[in-house]
């Protein structure tokens, strides 16, 4: 079982080098290679989900990082790996101006660990719905 987690990892890191030198097609197939391998390591699924975010596919983002969080779960992964997971979930929703969603998730990953970065986005996005709410009742009631 160790040898094989090794075995993952050393790979997950040629992805990694892959993805430094945004060669992002080898690092996509280093991470699934990983991934297949050892199938319990979410943090090659967010390593992979960087990717798609990179390259702006956003909802290829969001389901593999929704897959680690499933995988994560079962797995009882760290849970600032998940919130990991779910913040760049959040990320991807903010890059599509889905401010709804990106709250939501966001809001998730502080459940599961609470950073500084993610209460700063949260709090923006709160900030930002509330005077384009602002906005909206004032040209309605006009």
């Amino acid at each position: 079982m160790a040898d094989v987690k090794a075995q993952a990892e050393e790979i997950k890191q040629k992805g990694n080098a892959a993805y430094k030198k945004k060669d992002f097609e080898t690092a996509l197939k280093h991470y699934d290679e990983a991934f297949a391998i050892d199938g319990t390591n979410i943090t090659i699924l967010t390593n992979k989900a960087a990717v798609f975010f990179e390259q702006g596919e956003y909802d290829k983002c969001i389901e593999t990082c929704e897959k680690a969080v499933e995988v994560g779960r079962e797995n009882r992964a760290d849970y600032a790996l998940l919130a990991k997971a779910l913040a760049r979930i959040g990320n991807s929703y903010l890059k599509k101006e889905d401010l709804k969603n990106a709250l939501v998730y966001f809001n998730k990953s502080l459940l599961e660990n609470r950073t500084q970065e993610i209460v700063k986005k949260q709090s923006s996005i709160k900030r930002n719905l509330s005077t384009f709410l602002a906005k909206v009742f004032f040209v309605i009631s006009v």
